[in-house]
C-alpha cells in the first residue's frame, strides 16, 4: 500500500505538468493546416541570436531572456468567416482562471484583440499573448521574462505593426 501511494505521489504532479493548455491545443489543432501561418522560434535560437554581435547589448539581453515565440495566422480568407480564435480559447476556459492580466482589450462588432501577460513580479511580465479572433485571426504567444519597455523592441524585431496591419 506504500509503494502505491509513493507511486501516486510522484507520478500525479508529472500528470498535472504534463496538461497543455488550451492556447498550446490551439496550436496543436491549426499547425500545418492548408490557410494557417505557423511560426516556432525556439529559445535555443534566441539564445544564439542574443549571442549575435549587433551592437546593440539591450536588444542582445532581452533576447537571452526569452523561451520562445510562436505565431498562428489564418490566411486563407474563407477560414478566417468560420474560425475564431477568441472564441475557441474562451469555450476552453482560457480567461477564467488562467493567472494571465488583460494588459489591452480591444472589442468590435466582428472582432476582438486582447493582449495578455503574466505578472513575473519585480515589475516584468512573463508569457505575453496577443489574441485576435474574429475577422482576422491571430495569436502570437511570447515566452520568458520581458522587461514592459523591451514589448516594442519585440514587436520591432518580428516586424509587427502594432498600430495598424501585421507584416508577417
Amino acid at each position: 500500500m506504500k509503494k502505491l501511494f509513493l507511486i501516486l505521489a510522484v507520478v500525479l504532479p508529472l500528470a498535472v505538468l504534463a496538461q497543455k493548455t488550451p492556447v498550446d491545443k490551439l496550436f496543436e489543432k491549426y499547425a500545418n493546416q492548408k490557410g494557417f501561418t505557423t511560426v516556432n522560434i525556439s529559445g535555443k535560437l534566441l539564445g544564439f541570436a542574443s549571442q549575435l554581435e549587433t551592437g546593440d547589448k539591450a536588444t542582445s539581453d532581452m533576447l537571452s531572456k526569452l523561451s520562445g515565440i510562436r505565431v498562428l495566422t489564418v490566411e486563407d480568407d474563407e477560414l478566417n468567416k468560420t474560425i475564431n480564435f477568441y472564441e475557441e480559447l474562451e469555450k476552453d476556459g482560457f480567461f477564467k482562471n488562467n493567472g494571465y492580466e488583460v494588459l489591452m482589450e480591444v472589442t468590435e462588432p466582428d472582432e476582438v484583440v486582447r493582449f495578455l501577460a503574466k505578472d513575473a513580479g519585480n515589475g516584468k511580465l512573463s508569457d505575453l499573448l496577443l489574441i485576435v479572433g474574429g475577422g482576422d485571426n491571430a495569436l502570437i504567444s511570447i515566452s520568458g521574462i520581458i522587461n514592459p519597455e523591451d514589448i516594442g523592441k519585440i514587436t520591432g524585431a518580428m516586424n509587427i505593426n502594432v498600430g495598424g496591419e501585421d507584416k508577417f
